[in-house]
């Protein structure tokens, strides 16, 4: 007859002696379970208390002495010397000598390289090495193939002395089980009994089963929101470890309390389903690693987290380096500069520089996409909309995750990062540090946030923007109350520099007007500088006579002679920024003052004016375009925004289908050539 036994499987024989029946319950087999296991004691006798902690460390389930105590036809207890001593009867060790009892449990050392007496420690104490990592390697896939594919953990040590080297504890290693869990085609898995055996990956016949964590404990079922809170707390986990583990280590036995000191919170087991932390901690297996056995587990992060974490480290870097390049060597220096803190290479889970970034050579590649002009211009545009869509937000920042709906819902329509040639939002604002900062909070969240100058610029907008809704002066005691009214967020001048509200907000006299009365001043938004206006019609004008580009001296010369106007570069740079750039000693029209002249040369033919429906279709017929007119051509995500861009030139009038485009007084003139299709081969954006 054959019987399943939990961890082990037994093969019962007749023989012809009737042996004393057996209980046919789970105190039988618990029973068989306890004699196999003193079987590999010898004389078949163990201490108590030292069976009872080697059954549950094997097995992993619990033990009680009065459960020994029922098992009187299979084991006797005496006392000896002090200590109360568990012994096979001999008449049951006869039954297994004489083979009518068969035992397949498997063995927890190997047979092959320890001898019968050898004791496995039930903690798993394994030494912590540092071995290049490339002979580690081909020397375990060496024993493993002597091995047949799979040996136990608990004798690696030995194996590995018979066949090489002895393993030396090094304090500044690696632990043993987290070096072989880092070969590609290896794996520690738990076999019968609750065994860690190393195996090869692809082993015939040996099913895959990870460490086991027992469901029984759980109270809820594994529902969508159990599972968001598992990631969650992977993610509370992994930054524990990253921040207060020694060298991204932590005894299980700390965790708890290492816990509520960092998060300033307890961690409650049964929010997740569990009732115990060991089956919480085995719940989130691709992140956390549980090393040892016993009293003495160690938490670690995963191979794979690891070298994610580390790429990631090492990208971070790169993208701040001109040639996005560094020497492997400065690595350490590099990583200390960037994140204040020194640079150990088992904090990551090897043992030397090279076998870490060896492990990483083939995804550590940034090839750096070249952005167009184009590219570029939108995403000074893009930078505008960020300041614009933050400036409103508490604390002017927003969850990384709530960014895209966030500004969605701000714009009324989507955000592509395409058009700024990127293909990752977390890659664009990246991009744009001197506007935000991208942290995390307690909880590893990303936070999007405005830098230290945007939130100036943002608080100067924001009283702007009051200013410019009142219907009078604004007085400067009534500004405070409705900024905190409208904003949310109070209006405090020492967070920017300054002593008082007025000396904040004589930082703005380019845009605001101040009107000085007996009790008290009052603000008003300036008119826009008509002299400055013309001045841009008459630069666009010209350069869209030449057709859209010149030398500045050139420029300079045409102004003097037609308009009787001066130009310097230092206006072309900062006051026209917005209809002209200088690319060394040339001017040319920004990418909507460009879509600008097309407007002209299209309105030219019909008195200046045209149905907006009517432009598109003629648009693209006059350009020759195989597509209709997208304003990401030109730098804008919609065409209202496009069109709003060039109202120095065009005036979009009416609504839904009775939109018109005029042109301004200022650009209906002769003739002009046919616009060309805005290609990059075509226009010099």
């Amino acid at each position: 007859m054959k019987r399943s036994c939990g961890a082990s499987t037994l093969i019962s024989s007749a023989c012809d002696t009737p042996s004393p029946p057996l209980p046919s319950t789970d105190s039988a087999e618990r029973a068989l379970e306890i004699a196999l296991l003193l079987k590999e004691h010898p004389d078949c006798t163990c201490v108590l208390v030292t069976l009872i902690q080697q059954y549950q460390s094997r097995f992993q389930k619990p033990l009680h002495v009065n459960e020994i105590y029922t098992m009187k036809h299979v084991i006797d207890i005496q006392d000896y010397g002090g200590n109360r001593v568990a012994r096979l009867l001999p008449a049951f060790r006869v039954r297994f000598d004489e083979n009518h009892v068969h035992s397949q449990l498997e063995q927890p050392y190997c047979i092959t390289h320890c001898s019968k007496n050898f004791i496995v420690n039930p903690d798993l104490d394994l030494p912590f090495v540092k071995i290049p990592f490339s002979i580690f390697v081909e020397n375990v896939r060496q024993l493993m193939t002597q091995h047949n594919g799979s040996m136990p953990l608990a004798s690696f040590p030995q194996c590995y002395a018979y066949s090489f080297e002895p393993l030396i504890d090094h304090n500044e290693g690696v632990p043993l089980e987290h070096y072989i869990s880092c070969i590609k085609d290896i794996q520690i898995v738990t076999g019968q009994g609750v065994i860690k055996k190393v195996q090869f990956s692809h082993t015939q016949g040996v099913p895959f089963m990870p460490t086991p964590f027992d469901t029984s404990n759980m109270h809820v079922d594994m529902c969508a929101e159990v599972q968001q809170r598992l990631q969650q707390f992977s993610r509370e986990v992994l930054d524990l470890l990253k921040n207060q583990g020694s060298h991204c280590r932590l005894p299980v036995s700390k965790f708890v309390s290492a816990y509520h000191q960092y998060f300033s919170r307890q961690c409650r087991v049964a929010d997740y389903g569990f009732s115990k932390i060991i089956d919480l901690l085995a719940a989130v297996p691709k992140s956390v690693q549980i090393l040892g056995d016993g009293n003495k587990r160690i938490l670690t992060i995963t191979h794979r987290c690891q070298m994610k974490r580390f790429t990631n480290d090492i990208i971070r870097i790169l993208k701040n380096k001109p040639q996005r390049s560094m020497s492997i060597s400065d690595i350490p220096m590099e990583y200390e500069m960037a994140y204040k803190k020194l640079f150990y290479v088992r904090d990551f889970g090897m043992c030397s520089l090279e076998d870490l970034v060896n492990e990483r050579k083939s995804t550590i590649k940034l090839y750096r996409k070249e952005r167009t002009e184009l590219e570029i211009y939108a995403t000074s545009n893009f930078e505008k909309d960020v300041v614009d869509m933050l400036r409103i937000l508490p604390d002017f920042s927003i969850p990384f995750q709530k960014f895209i709906p966030s500004y969605h819902h701000h714009f009324g329509y989507q955000c592509k990062v395409q058009t700024y040639g990127f293909s990752r939002l977390i890659d664009l604002l990246e991009e744009l540090t001197h506007v935000v900062k991208i942290n995390e909070d307690k909880n590893g969240e990303k936070i999007v946030q405005l830098s230290a100058t945007m939130t100036t610029r943002a608080m100067l907008l924001n009283i702007e923007q009051l200013v410019r809704k009142s219907q009078v002066p604004l007085k400067i005691r009534d500004l405070q109350a409705q900024y905190l009214q409208v904003y949310r967020n109070e209006l405090n001048p020492e967070e920017f520099g300054v002593t008082s509200l007025e000396a904040l907000l004589l930082t703005m006299t380019d845009k605001l007007e101040f009107h000085y009365t007996e009790s008290d001043i009052a603000i008003s938004v300036k008119e826009p500088n008509s002299t400055m206006i013309q001045l841009a019609k008459n630069v666009v004008l010209t350069l869209m006579l030449s057709q859209c580009q010149l030398s500045f001296w050139q420029l300079k010369q045409d102004m003097l002679v037609r308009f009787k106007q001066d130009l310097t570069l230092n206006i072309c740079r900062t006051e026209l920024r917005d209809y002209v750039e200088v690319i060394d000693q040339s001017v040319r029209l920004t990418p909507p003052m460009f879509f600008a002249y097309n407007v002209v040369v299209l309105l030219s033919t019909s008195d200046g004016r045209m149905p907006y429906d009517d432009f598109i279709v003629e648009y693209q017929r006059q350009t020759n375009s195989t597509h209709l007119l997208y304003p990401t051509d030109y730098g804008f995500p919609t065409m209202p925004r496009l069109f709003d861009a060039i109202q120095l030139v065009a005036q979009v009038r009416g609504r839904r289908n009775y939109k018109t485009i005029i042109l301004n007084s200022e650009f209906r003139l002769g003739s002009y050539p046919h616009p060309t299709p805005f290609t990059p081969s075509m226009t010099p954006f």
